[in-house]
């Protein structure tokens, strides 16, 4: 038994050497305090997740700007040199060399909406990009209340097991000094010795809790560790719930998921009408001007060669074109986007239902976490005082050590289990908030 407790204690000091070099960075950095709201704006500044989504909402936008190209004339300019040789002829070769510059316009007049339903498909995409951009700030500020309320209910433990290793040693003194006095035997001294030694334990590894949740509330700010951070206690700060009605109209409002699916789904309803207008002519004008610097030998007569200057020119005309057959492409592409658009309908009801699902459960866990603090508040006060009645009657002698010892656990058992019915309720509120489509609330 000696050998297992040596051993115990030996891997608790290894694994603190490893730890403190491990956090010794964080442990020796400055001290920086924040509040919740303070965490949510360096979250939504920093976090890499929604720099990338709002790119993906610039993307949307340079995709409609491509959109709407075909409705403007399509401007090009081109200059260069050419040489050519030709043999033969009624009077020789022909040779020409010229400096050529061309300026050329063309413009679709009409193509029964392929460009009406490509600039709506665009604008739904872009839509749908600003909607996942908000979907990805809801989860990253659901994250940092997680990290948050969980860094809260870290340094509450750490309270409680200071004040367990006070008590465990209060209570050591007093047995020691019991067994100085021959009143009480040596086992509530060794008894004692073993509490101090499980409270100083739990203050270990509730310490080493907070740095990790430390580490975990900077991961979700999305910033690098900078040491220990001091936030406001507002685990037990109560939080308006509204009607699980309300929360219902407001999700199928605000929830980005929602929003996002009907914006899918009108881009794929343009993209049907984009591929339907393939069986459809398309109509369009072009223009050109040629400004032209060279000459053109063609041969000779009578042994005199004859030259030309080249000369500008300039064409127009308007072209009708209009597909016969493709092999089935065209009705292909439509048979695809119906049924991306059939797909994406049901993914829409799908949301609807996987809404209603985390609603009901952030209501099932906002009441169970309810129900256990108030139930764990009065446990927490009866286990204080049979400790103190405990404790009363070890120090009048008709008390055994044991009893000290239970309610000591039961005790700490009782405030730990407080903490997290806190910690519960604030984070079930955060998802609730979160299912409802609210913002960072």
């Amino acid at each position: 038994m000696k050998i297992r407790y040596n051993y115990r204690i030996f891997s608790l000091l290894a694994m603190t050497v490893v730890l403190h070099w491990t956090f010794s960075p964080l442990l020796h950095a400055e001290t920086k305090a924040f509040d919740l709201h303070a965490c949510i704006g360096a979250a939504l500044q920093s976090q890499s997740t929604i720099i990338a989504a709002r790119e993906g909402v610039h993307a949307g936008q340079g995709r409609v700007t491509q959109a709407a190209s075909p409705y403007f004339p399509q401007v090009k300019a081109s200059t260069g040199y050419a040489e050519n040789h030709a043999s033969g002829g009624a009077f020789g070769d022909t040779i020409s060399k010229s400096y050529t510059t061309t300026l050329s316009v063309d413009q679709v007049l009409f193509d029964f909406g392929r460009t009406g339903n490509a600039l709506e498909a665009a604008r739904s995409g872009a839509r749908s990009a600003e909607y996942d951009e908000q979907r990805v700030v809801q989860e990253v500020v659901l994250n940092v209340k997680q990290a948050y309320y969980a860094l809260l209910a870290a340094k509450k433990l750490v309270l409680v097991a200071q004040k367990t290793v006070e008590q465990a040693e209060s209570h050591r003194k007093q047995a020691e000094a019991f067994f100085q006095s021959g009143s009480k035997p040596r086992f509530d001294v060794t008894r004692a010795e073993v509490e101090v030694n499980n409270a100083s334990l739990s203050m270990i590894n509730a310490k080493n809790s907070v740095r990790l949740r430390t580490i975990g509330l900077y991961n979700a700010m999305g910033i690098e560790p900078g040491g220990e951070i001091e936030i406001e206690d507002v685990l037990a700060a109560p939080m308006a719930i509204p009607p699980i009605e309300q929360a219902l109209t407001e999700s199928m409002k605000n929830r980005p998921e929602m929003l996002k699916a009907e914006a899918d789904i009108q881009a794929a309803q343009a993209r049907v009408g984009i591929e339907e207008s393939n069986y459809l002519p398309l109509i369009s004008a072009n223009g050109a001007y040629n400004w032209a610097h060279g000459t053109q030998q063609m041969g000779s007569f009578n042994g005199f060669p004859l030259k030309g200057d080249i000369q500008d020119s300039w064409n127009a005309g308007l072209m009708l074109s209009l597909p016969l057959f493709e092999g089935g492409i065209t009705k292909g592409k439509v048979s695809e986007a119906r049924a991306n658009l059939r797909a994406l309908e049901a993914q829409g009801r799908t949301f609807r239902q996987s809404i209603l699902i985390e609603l009901n459960q952030a209501y099932a866990d906002i009441e169970s976490a309810t129900a256990r603090i108030a139930v764990m508040e009065s446990s927490l006060k009866k286990a204080q005082e049979n400790r103190e009645l405990a404790q009363g009657r070890y120090e009048a002698g008709v008390g055994p050590y044991i009893e000290i010892t239970d309610a000591q656990v039961a005790s700490v058992n009782a405030e730990t289990d407080h903490v997290q019915a806190l910690y519960d309720y604030q984070l079930a509120a955060a998802r609730l908030f979160k299912a409802m489509g609210r913002g960072e609330q």
